[in-house]
């Protein structure tokens, strides 16, 4: 069998939060004195002289309004495109005040380094131009490395590993086609919290987090053996978020529909996240946990070891999810593909355990009845456990699919789908599943 995520797609033990919540600089206790700059370009030459000083808070003056245009800077070894960049040891409050993001060429719009933050506002990206293709250009705000961006084995780049940072009482305004926020690459120990998302057409997520790449890593099913080579070599590798907080987030209408990827929060190849009180008003999917193309295959030994762990999903509402409510596939795409098309001896099993004891819990989940819907679609899992999860308005309302090895739905509610619960199989089917004093009217 192949497998395609946006074919896929279209057709059809808990992390404790506070382990890396980051608590506030004694700085932010201490009311920095309000300043007043006239554009972004003043704003990251004050940015830029705090982190000389060794970091510290910079706040704005209350309910002023930047322009920020793209602008190259020296980052260590390599040059950062961006509108604006938090310096590492600098945190940006707002103060109620607006950034306008005007990104006319490819670009990363306001980019957090590592034990960075932004708090306090509003960003709001105003135009977008020549972008590329991944959804971290001209996203609001993102923290890591885009594919390509990541540096070598030898020298990884600098934004390849970002750690304690905060992203905190925040409203995005993202009207194109671009994440509202993206981690990428080893984006890690940082909190997202307290962020309103207002209604998107175009917007591709709501919340991003994707593995990235070290080194000249290509994904084509046919270049899977040839990466294994350079893997070990020493010339590749993937990065990838963890120890990720995302709680208290309120996301409104996002138009975009072309499948399942276009969520409210969506993670892949990640470990340990913990994603807490998400309300969605509609979108093609609320929460979208994946394996990612090459998953942790090619993943440093200590990442490998906690490859899909940790995921706890506690407490999410969507009104009108179009497609799924949560959809979960943690089969490591490509590598499948290539072992079944190419020969290909992974190092990984792709499929198993997938997904590795995730925990959903305390979810309202509301569909439109639309064809292919389902509530809850899990495949490539071992060990999920939903609980208090009440799913209605979907064709179908739970539907447990391949490579699912252990898998328990208690104390929820199953009720008025076209079909409440479906155990399929194209290539293996699901094992030791069970419901559990569930309601169904």
């Amino acid at each position: 069998m192949s497998i395609n995520r946006r074919r896929f797609l279209s057709c059809a033990t808990a992390s404790v939060a506070a382990a890396w919540a980051i608590p506030k600089e004694t700085a932010r206790a201490l009311a920095a004195e309000p300043i007043s700059v006239g554009d972004g370009d003043e704003l990251q030459r004050v940015l830029d002289k705090q982190a000389e000083q060794g970091g510290g808070v910079v706040r704005l003056k209350q309910d002023s309004e930047l322009t920020c245009v793209v602008r190259q800077m020296p980052v260590g070894r390599e040059t950062s495109i961006h509108a604006i960049l938090v310096p590492e040891g600098v945190s940006l409050d707002l103060n109620g005040s607006t950034l306008l993001l005007d990104m006319r060429s490819n670009s990363y719009g306001v980019r957090l380094a590592a034990r960075s933050a932004i708090s306090g506002g509003t960003i709001k990206v105003v135009a977008s131009a020549g972008k590329g293709s991944q959804a971290i250009w001209h996203s609001a705000i993102s923290v890591g490395a885009a594919y390509g961006d990541g540096g070598t084995v030898a020298e990884p780049g600098h934004f390849s590993t970002v750690g304690d940072w905060r992203i905190e009482d925040m409203t995005i305004d993202q009207p194109f086609e671009a994440a509202c926020i993206q981690l990428m690459s080893e984006a890690h120990h940082g909190v997202i919290r307290n962020i309103r998302i207002l209604d998107s057409p175009k917007a591709l997520l709501g919340i991003g987090l994707d593995w990235g790449t070290v080194g000249p890593v290509a994904t084509a099913d046919e270049l899977v053996p040839q990466m294994r080579k350079l893997w070990e070599k020493h010339e590749i590798s993937s990065t990838h978020p963890h120890h990720v907080l995302i709680e208290n987030i309120s996301i409104g209408k996002l138009g975009r529909s072309v499948d399942g990827n276009d969520a409210g929060v969506r993670c892949s190849g990640c470990h340990h996240i913990t994603i807490k009180n998400i309300t969605v008003e509609t979108a093609m999917a609320a929460v979208a946990l994946f394996g990612g193309d090459f998953g942790f295959e090619f993943a440093p030994d200590e990442q490998r070891r906690e490859a899909h762990t940790g995921y706890l999903v506690d407490g999410v509402k969507i009104r009108s999810a179009r497609l799924y409510g949560i959809v979960m596939n943690g089969a490591e795409d490509n590598v499948y593909r290539s072992r079944l098309k190419f020969g290909y001896d992974s190092l990984r099993d792709p499929v198993h355990p997938g997904l590795d004891k995730p925990i959903i819990r305390n979810a309202v989940i509301r569909g439109t009845h639309g064809a292919h819907s389902r509530g809850v679609y899990l495949a490539a899992a071992t060990g999920a456990i939903f609980e208090n999860v009440d799913v209605e308005g979907f064709e179908t309302g739970v539907a447990v699919n391949d490579w699912v090895r252990s898998f328990t739905f208690r104390n929820g509610r199953i009720a008025h789908n076209q079909q409440n619960i479906h155990l399929g199989r194209t290539t293996e089917a699901p094992g030791n599943v069970s419901f559990e004093n569930n309601a169904d009217s």
